[in-house]
């Protein structure tokens, strides 16, 4: 979904972010900060042992940056859409400037990203490396703004198989390889373990089964038991719009809110049209998920921090909000329900070098940094996200500090959908989703909205707008 998400789309995965004007951290106090116990040692040593690879020569000696002024040119200018400091993300480039004596100029940019992304890509005057949109990359694509890196891919020596295969295969689009995936957030089910003790209800299960267990039916039979009127609510799904996709596929869609072709709004077909309808009725008909009234004066971490819900959908870097901010009740993690299969659509962490960027070389050799072993680790150390590479993502353990069931988010990993079908993407959705206020709100029904908007949707799509 760091859970680092593009702001005007940030609570479709749950991601949260520096605020303006926090103090950087340390590297050393960095993970203590984010909750991970027992690694912040770990941390330091690796960064003040980092060494370039050895095909980039060596790291200059101590004071010598200093001592001899870098040339403007080998400067990595970087835009992201919010702060870096005091993350994994900044230790990360931190290490990479030390390992190779590139510094890395970041462009933070907290508001308003895609339009500041926009304009720079059509002016020309683009960074050399941007953060984007994971449901936005093939619309960037089409339009000819990204720079394609299969030759540095294939220079690398990189192994597809090394990494998680639906989501290294993500950027690929007839030949091209468009944009580079660090790794993933997915969404899985947080729950409160002490609420589900009280109320003498099975815990939910650890393992990811994608074909049976812990179905539509079990959720909301669970979610009925952890349901006090309006004290106490048992669930929370339809606040994270990430729900559409992975609901939607979970019902039986065969590609979820578009089709493959990039062209249809199968959302609006009978699987996409059930799934949004059962999400909503947990509030219309059940009364066991929060109005959006209520969501509207408390958002879905501060009602599940607060112990008014016990089961809230979202990114898995909400975990780091919940271990600085949850200390008087356990919680975990568990599957999101299925019927017919079980996927979740994760947060990709996705970066481009723009076809403009003045320096190319030296942003894939930053991207590529980012994704070896020891930068993964360190990533999946953190829970910033799930690491691409399968074998930092191996390292996920529990550290005593929650959620304990922590190995199950790399499993997600092999069980992900995403949207990067389309050209047209954010325009459809601010057709579609305004629209479904009305669905939330108990005013129309699942079907007779998607169906209302689906001409004008496809009409988007197909660029006719």
């Amino acid at each position: 979904m760091l859970q680092a998400t593009n702001p005007s789309d940030k609570e479709r995965s749950g991601e949260s972010r520096t605020p303006a004007g926090a103090i950087p951290l340390s590297r050393r106090s960095l993970l203590k900060s984010l909750g991970v116990g027992g690694v912040s040692l770990w941390l330091g040593n690796l960064l003040a042992a980092c060494s370039p690879p050895a095909s980039r020569g060596s790291a200059p000696a101590a004071g010598e940056a200093a001592a001899q002024p870098v040339e403007e040119e080998r400067v990595i200018e970087f835009m992201n859409w919010g702060a870096v400091e005091g993350t994994p993300l900044q230790a990360a480039i931190d290490a990479f400037s030390e390992a190779t004596g590139i510094p890395v100029k970041v462009w933070p940019v907290p508001a308003r990203y895609e339009d500041k992304m926009r304009t720079l890509l059509a002016a020309g005057t683009t960074p050399d490396v941007m953060r984007v949109n994971d449901d936005y990359v093939r619309g960037y694509t089409v339009k000819k703004q990204l720079t394609d890196l299969r030759p540095y891919i294939e220079a690398s020596g990189l192994n597809e198989d090394d990494f998680f295969s639906f989501i290294y295969q993500f950027p690929m689009y007839e030949g091209g390889y468009w944009a580079w995936c660090l790794g993933n957030q997915p969404r899985v089910i947080f729950y409160n373990v002490d609420l589900f003790k009280e109320a003498g209800v099975e815990l939910p299960p650890t393992e990811w089964n994608p074909n049976e267990g812990w179905t539509w039916d079990d959720f909301l039979e669970t979610a009925q038991k952890l349901t006090k009127g309006e004290e106490q609510f048992g669930a929370l799904v339809y606040h994270d719009t990430g729900y559409e996709q992975t609901f939607s596929i979970n019902n039986g869609s065969p590609s979820g809110i578009y089709s493959e072709d990039g062209l249809r709004f199968t959302l609006a077909d009978p699987e996409g049209v059930e799934a949004v309808q059962w999400c909503t009725d947990l509030t219309c008909v059940h009364n066991v998920q929060p109005t959006r009234g209520l969501l509207a004066q408390l958002n879905a971490s501060q009602l599940f921090i607060g112990g008014k819900v016990a089961m809230v959908f979202t990114g898995s870097t909400t975990a780091i909000d919940f271990r600085n901010n949850i200390t008087d009740f356990e919680w975990d993690i568990a599957p999101v329900p299925m019927r017919k299969k079980r996927f979740t659509e994760g947060s990709l962490i996705v970066f481009c070098i723009p076809r403009s960027a003045k320096h190319p070389d030296l942003g894939w050799q930053l991207l590529e940094w980012m994704t070896n072993q020891e930068m993964g680790e360190l990533f999946a150390s953190t829970r910033y996200f799930i690491p691409i590479r399968k074998s930092a993502a191996a390292t996920l353990e529990p550290d005593g500090s929650p959620p304990n069931n922590v190995k199950l988010l790399a499993v997600a990993n092999e069980y992900q959908t995403t949207v990067n079908f389309t050209e047209n993407t954010e325009r459809a959705r601010q057709i579609y989703r305004p629209q479904l206020d009305l669905v939330y709100t108990c005013k129309e029904s699942a079907e007779t909205v998607l169906n209302q908007v689906r001409p004008e949707v496809e009409a988007a799509l197909a660029g006719k707008f």
